[in-house]
This record gives structure tokens, sequence and C-alpha cells, in this order.
């Protein structure tokens, strides 16, 4: 397996950010793989709630606070890195050093707002479009939502998957708990389906393919039975 490198990035704090870090680094443990999870977020919520994991996962986890170049030569399959809620060094060395970028965005305006300014950093790395694909947080069939994916649709973001908000996750993850304890498997999906996309986009990035866009757009629009929206 090749090496994978991820970045989870929005200018916009509150979007689940961490939690979307946390439940990929976790998918990979799970699936044997070994993580290196790297916190730049100053709250370290992503080094808390990733603490907790090591009794289940002992040696296949290490987390650090800094990126660094040389992390590209990293025994770990898996590097998983939490930016902060802004556009500094820290986060543009990220989305340098990453295969792909996930946004994740909420349907507000203010989670929408600066992804200009994240795409025109990303061009300036050598990203395409294609390699920030948007992860919407907790879309209904509210208002607010239509308008947000209406403007997503009209600015051609690529967007990865819906992941619906679920009561459990964010217990298990602030309370020790591997984050999927108690959800049924059809809740499940959308986090384990976009773990998939991603090792699809990198195998293809690896093989030279350009426009991964048809690997985020193949997606089952089922929302999970228990879920709270």
């Amino acid at each position: 397996m090749s090496k994978i490198a991820v970045a989870v990035l929005n200018r916009k704090g509150g979007v689940g950010k961490t939690t979307v870090s946390v439940i990929l680094s976790e998918i990979a443990l799970v699936r044997h793989n070994r993580v290196l999870a790297v916190d730049l977020d100053p709250s370290r919520n992503f080094s808390d709630a990733l603490g907790f994991m090591k009794n289940y996962f002992r040696n296949s986890l290490r987390v650090k606070s800094t990126l660094e170049d040389s992390d590209a030569d990293a025994p770990e399959e898996w590097i998983v890195i939490d930016c902060p809620p802004n556009l500094d060094d820290d986060s543009k060395h990220a989305i340098d050093f990453a295969d792909i970028v996930i946004v994740p965005v909420r349907p507000d305006f203010f989670s929408l707002s600066n992804l200009g300014i994240m795409y025109a950093a990303a061009k300036k790395s050598g990203k395409e479009k294609s390699q920030l694909p948007l992860v919407k947080v907790g879309y209904d069939s509210s208002v607010m939502t239509k308008i947000a994916n209406q403007l997503i649709s009209e600015r051609d973001y690529p967007v990865a998957e819906e992941l619906p908000l679920h009561k459990h996750i964010p217990y298990n993850i602030t309370s020790g708990r591997v984050w999927s304890t108690g959800l049924i498997a059809r809740s499940r999906q959308p986090y384990e389906r976009l773990y998939e996309k991603i090792l699809t986009a990198v195998d293809r990035l690896n093989s030279g393919v350009t426009g991964i866009n048809e690997v985020w757009t193949d997606r089952k629009e089922d929302e999970a039975e228990d879920a709270d929206i």
C-alpha cells in the first residue's frame, strides 16, 4: 500500500474538521494501518481524542504537533493532518504536503465564504481543485441547506461525501470510545465510503491520473436511518 497523506482544513471553526480527522485515523487503524496524526490546531483536540486510542492501538498510532517535510519518509501508511481554522503557514504547508485535502463544510455562509481563498492557495501548491473535495456535514432539507447546495453547485466545488450528524459520534470521541461505538452499519457507511474514496483517489494520483472528480461523485444518496440531523 502507498503512503497516504490527508489534510483536513477549513478556515471556519466548528465545521467538523477534528471529528473527520479522528474518524479517518481510527478507520485506518482498525484496518491494520499505522497512522501518523499531525495536530496543527492549537486547541489540540485531535491529540486529546487520539490519546484515548493509544490503549486500543498501541504501537500503530503516533501523534505529533508539527509537520515536517521528512514526514514523507515516516514508516506509517497514513498521515492525517488536522489543520487550524485559518490559512497560516502551517495550513499552507499541509496543503502542499497532502495528497488530498478534505474540506468539511456546514450549511452556512461562514463555512463556505472563504473557500475560494483556499482553492487559490492550493493552486499555488500545484494542487488540482479535485484534490480539495468538500465534505458536507449535517446537510438537511432546510432552506439554508438548499441555498448552500446551490452555491456549491454554481461554483463547481467537488463534493466527496455527505456526513449526517449523529449523537453518538461526539460522545464516543470525547469519552475515549472508538468513534463507531453504538452505530449500526448503515450509519457508518458514509464515513467508511469517504475513507475508500480517498484510497481510490490517491491510487489514481500515484498512477498519474489527473482530474479525479469522478472518484468523489460516485456516491450513494442514502442517509443513516438513526441519524440526528
